[in-house]
């Protein structure tokens, strides 16, 4: 048993030695590991009680409890007492070094230890690793040897078990230990791994946003001096064309970076939801697709109680209605294009909603691309394309305040008079009275 029992402790102060090689905050701990193995293999080699070989055992073993208890000290010093002289703790030590052989090594080490165990547990509470956790047991174990070893000195029968049994629990709890902190490691730097990756990504991110729309900005700035210089110029009209659809493309690039910025954002939960107020935004958005398309005749109807509706949205829901409405009025070849908003109040089982439907006279979407149109991944046809990432962002944006989206035809049965877009989003409850 002894021989089983110091082969384990020997395995667990090699794991803890590679692990403390890579966390540095572990190293004052690999002491304490390598006086237990020390401490087990003299005691392995003696053959008779309280021989040469066993005293310096239990020398090993008295210099593994204070080792945890330096350990323990230091490393409360680094994480609470930074302001603290480091030399308190050993200063102690050395202070009660002759006391201790007159006072009583083993009560003297036990009432040390409970006092590492109050500060390792203060530890655990303030840095919550699972390493911290099992070092917690090693000194609870490490006490439980000191208990065993106090009775056994008495002469009580089945000491000699009960300090076998402590020694057997310690080295067990030692190679748990171990091995929980290379997982321990091998998880902080994949955390920090993947981190870092997350920031580097953020910060690609905007750097994107941010120059694209420079050089957008750029672009519709030389366009504008072009479409100024055209007049009176002999090819105006086809110059004139191009111009709007170079414009064109600029604002679909302008609309792409903040897209993808939008996305990025709801995914890592930098959006919050709110109450907010329907019809403010609503309005709002019906007045910006006007002046975004002077050129045609967009007729906007909206039928509805317009008493003060609140929805359980976030600061998106403008702009997943400016995409919704920028797609009806964009794939329209109509003269007027022509949008019916209708507002209703809808109650499931899933709690009250308001019930927004756009319904427009434009070129339609066919069954095959209903279910698909807000997804990330969808068959483009020769009838209905799209470009940049407008549809995808309103599913998102949907989602994240736990709505519903999806389309239907304005004529059933026939996808080409128009589509249906039904957005339902929770209702924000007890807000009306608030504000009246």
């Amino acid at each position: 048993m002894n021989l089983s029992t110091a082969i384990v402790i020997f395995i667990a102060t090699l794991i803890f030695a590679r692990v403390s090689l890579k966390r540095r905050d572990l190293i004052s701990w690999l002491f304490a590991y390598i006086s237990v193995t020390l401490s087990e293999v003299f005691r392995l080699l003696s053959q008779e009680l309280y021989d040469t070989l066993e005293i310096i055992s239990i020398g090993f073993s008295a210099l593994s409890v204070i080792s945890f208890i330096i350990a323990v000290s230091y490393e409360y010093y680094r994480t609470f007492s930074k302001t603290a002289k480091i030399g308190v703790v050993p200063m102690i030590l050395l202070i009660f070094q002759q006391s201790i052989t007159s006072l009583g090594l083993q009560i003297i080490i036990a009432c040390l230890l409970f006092i590492a165990m109050f500060l390792i547990i203060k530890i655990y509470l303030k840095k919550r690793t699972p390493t911290h956790a099992f070092m917690c047991f090693i000194l609870s174990t490490g006490l439980l040897q000191i208990t065993a070893s106090i009775i056994r000195d008495q002469g009580l029968p089945g000491a000699d078990e009960f300090l076998e049994f402590s020694r057997i629990v310690m080295a067990t709890v030692m190679l748990i230990t171990g091995i929980v902190a290379i997982i321990e490691d091998k998880i902080l730097r994949s955390e920090n791994k993947y981190r870092l990756a997350f920031n580097r990504a953020e910060f690609y991110k905007d750097l994107f946003v941010h120059d694209i729309n420079n050089i957008l900005q750029n672009l519709q700035f030389s366009l504008e001096i072009i479409s100024q210089n055209l007049k009176g110029y002999e090819k105006e009209e086809e110059l004139d064309e191009l111009v709007k659809i170079a414009k064109a493309q600029v604002n679909r690039g302008a609309e792409l970076g903040l897209n993808v910025k939008k996305l990025s954002d709801l995914e890592i939960g930098a959006i919050k939801n709110e109450p907010i107020k329907l019809y403010a935004i609503l309005d709002q958005v019906i007045n910006d697709i006007k002046t975004k398309f002077p050129e045609e005749e967009i007729k906007i109807d909206i039928i509805g109680q317009r008493d003060d509706i609140f929805v359980n949205a976030n600061v998106l829901l403008e702009d997943m209605f400016r995409i919704i409405l920028n797609n009806a009025v964009r794939y329209n070849d109509n003269p007027i294009r022509e949008i019916l908003i209708k507002i209703s109040k809808e109650v499931k089982d899933f709690g009250s909603h308001i019930k927004i439907e756009f319904i427009d006279n434009g070129v339609g979407i066919p069954d095959a691309m209903k279910k698909s149109i807000f997804q990330p991944v969808y068959k483009k046809t020769k009838d209905f394309k799209r470009i940049g990432l407008g549809l995808l962002l309103v599913n998102e944006v949907i989602e994240s305040f736990s709505g519903k989206v999806w389309v239907e035809d304005k004529v059933t049965g026939d996808h080409t008079k128009g589509s249906n877009v039904v957005v339902l989003i929770p209702e924000a409850h007890g807000i009306l009275d608030i504000e009246r």
